[in-house]
């Protein structure tokens, strides 16, 4: 046991250890981020990813490939989502050295995933394949790496590769196999620029190279879902009420004089929307108490007014983030899926002490049913989601064909002047183009937009600014392949393509040891 632990302990001294290659991985993460919103310099990540390539293809020891895919993601994520330090230290009271700490293991945990992909990548190298190495298995292998972050404890899908690349002809993949195809074929250009750098044969990767991206250009212009009816009217509120503020009791009647005037000021919308904990209390106590006669208004003209809310019985554990359109107080939708230590803490016993750390109001939510239907909302089905679900396209497919168009609210205050809000707004625009319908987005301080099913943004209001957005939806109908087959594609031609090499190692193992 001891020899064990020794053992560990080296090998975590070793990896922390900045080696050259280590340092150079460290900072092609970090660069990394310059594709992202809101700086969106797209054609960074092509050469950082090469250049994480390169650094696998030389590496001599699976450990060295760990090592390095380890620092990259340090790069990437540290940088990347910083904004939790924000919201830690700032709007959740949490002290300083728990904040670094806390924010550190989290960036840590992420970087795990590029981990898992050097390891991989090391595994199936065949150093004599150069060409394969690069084109088909290390892209293989990021994917991995991408799914494996989206999937683990719920997943965190944060700073997929994909999503940099909205808006270049390789978005043309994103209706038929999401972001993830969107991602693969990023890593396969980067792999195709290290054979062009690397190999004398620059023809056959450029020919790859145009092809793969021409094909991309192609898709773009596919028509995979069609206009339904007239286009709808709505009003998106964005009241701009500071974090620090949101919570506070003395707060709380003029946050909702705000969303009533602006709402009286856009009575003739078809739908209206508050965001995410727009009222920052229970449902039932200002049904009953402040919003008693606006509710009665609503209900007397008949429009359809979608309020962020908490909902559920005081005193009771169970609780919910909740959407609830006050004109039919029946429809209601609870969030489904909850922020990992912040809306819910999974392993409660292992993680409860996490709980006196943080100082988040209604911080230990219940999750609603992964299976609620659409509320129809302006004549039409509409698919609702509550901030950190937008990330999740796979779930949002469930709600469609049925959908026509889509609705998602978000309190960004939590991680005002920081990326995250822009990196939100970017996912929402992916979703759009994956799903074949338009989104309405509607939040406290920003990004409220609506945003086409190309993921271009129609509308929108400047962030940290109280307006309101007034814009069209247009609903749809169809499916595009990904919204009907979702990861399902992705996940077979991985499995197809390590199966072989996991069946053409053993097979040459067995004549190995059959000659033997």
């Amino acid at each position: 046991m001891k020899q064990v632990t020794i053992a560990f302990w080296q090998s975590l001294k070793e990896l922390s250890k900045p080696t050259k290659p280590a340092s150079i991985a460290l900072a092609l993460g970090a660069i990394s981020v310059l594709a992202f919103a809101p700086f969106s310099f797209s054609p960074v990540i092509l050469f950082t990813i090469a250049g994480l390539f390169l650094l696998w293809q030389d590496s001599e020891t699976a450990f060295d490939s760990v090592k390095l895919g380890l620092w990259f993601g340090m790069g990437m994520f540290g940088v990347g989502v910083s904004w939790l330090f924000s919201s830690m230290y700032f709007y959740s009271g949490v002290a300083l050295p728990f904040s670094i700490l806390l924010t550190f293991g989290f960036v840590l945990f992420l970087a795990l995933s590029t981990a898992l992909s050097g390891w991989m990548a090391f595994y199936f190298k065949n150093p004599n394949r150069i060409v394969i190495n690069l084109v088909l298995l290390f892209p293989a292998v990021w994917v991995v790496g991408e799914l494996f972050r989206a999937t683990i404890f719920g997943g965190f899908p944060f700073l997929l590769s994909g999503v940099s690349h909205l808006h270049t002809w390789l978005d043309g993949y994103a209706p038929i196999f999401g972001v993830w195809g969107v991602s693969w074929a990023i890593a396969i250009s980067a792999g195709l620029l290290v054979w062009l750098f690397r190999s004398k044969n620059w023809l056959a990767a450029s020919i790859t190279l145009c092809l793969l991206w021409s094909v991309g250009g192609l898709l773009k212009d596919v028509e995979w879902v069609k206009p339904l009816d007239n286009p709808i009217d709505v009003a998106l509120i964005q009241a701009n009420i500071p974090q620090e503020e949101k919570w506070q009791r003395e707060a709380f009647f003029p946050t909702l004089q705000k969303y009533i005037i602006h709402t009286k000021n856009n009575m003739d919308a078809d739908v209206i929307v508050w965001p995410e904990t727009a009222v920052p209390a229970y449902y039932d106590v200002v049904e009953r108490g402040a919003l008693l006669q606006f509710i009665k208004d609503a209900q007397i003209l008949n429009t359809d007014i979608v309020i962020g809310v908490i909902d559920g019985d005081i005193g009771v554990d169970n609780y919910y983030n909740a959407l609830i359109n006050v004109r039919n107080p029946e429809d209601r939708y609870y969030k489904h899926h909850l922020v990992p230590f912040s809306e819910y803490f999974p392993f409660t016993s292992a993680f409860e002490f996490l709980t006196g750390l943080f100082n988040i109001p209604f911080a230990t939510f219940s999750a609603g049913d992964p299976n609620q239907k659409p509320m129809k909302l302006g004549g039409h089905d509409v698919s609702l989601s509550i901030c950190f679900e937008m990330a999740f396209g796979e779930e949002l497919a469930t709600q469609l064909p049925e959908a026509k168009y889509m609705i998602t609210v978000s309190n960004d205050a939590w991680f005002a002047n920081t990326f995250q809000p822009a990196q939100q707004l970017q996912d929402v625009q992916m979703r759009a183009l994956e799903l074949g319908r338009e989104v309405a987005r509607s939040t406290n301080t920003g990004y409220t937009a609506i945003i086409d099913i190309k993921g271009n943004i129609k509308y929108e209001i400047a962030p940290y600014q109280e307006g309101v957005l007034r814009g069209k939806v247009q609903p749809y109908e169809g499916l595009t392949f990904y919204a009907q087959w979702k990861r399902l594609p992705v996940l077979f031609l991985l499995f197809m393509f390590f199966g072989f090499l996991l069946a053409k190692r053993y097979l040459l193992k067995g004549r190995l040891a059959e000659s033997n």
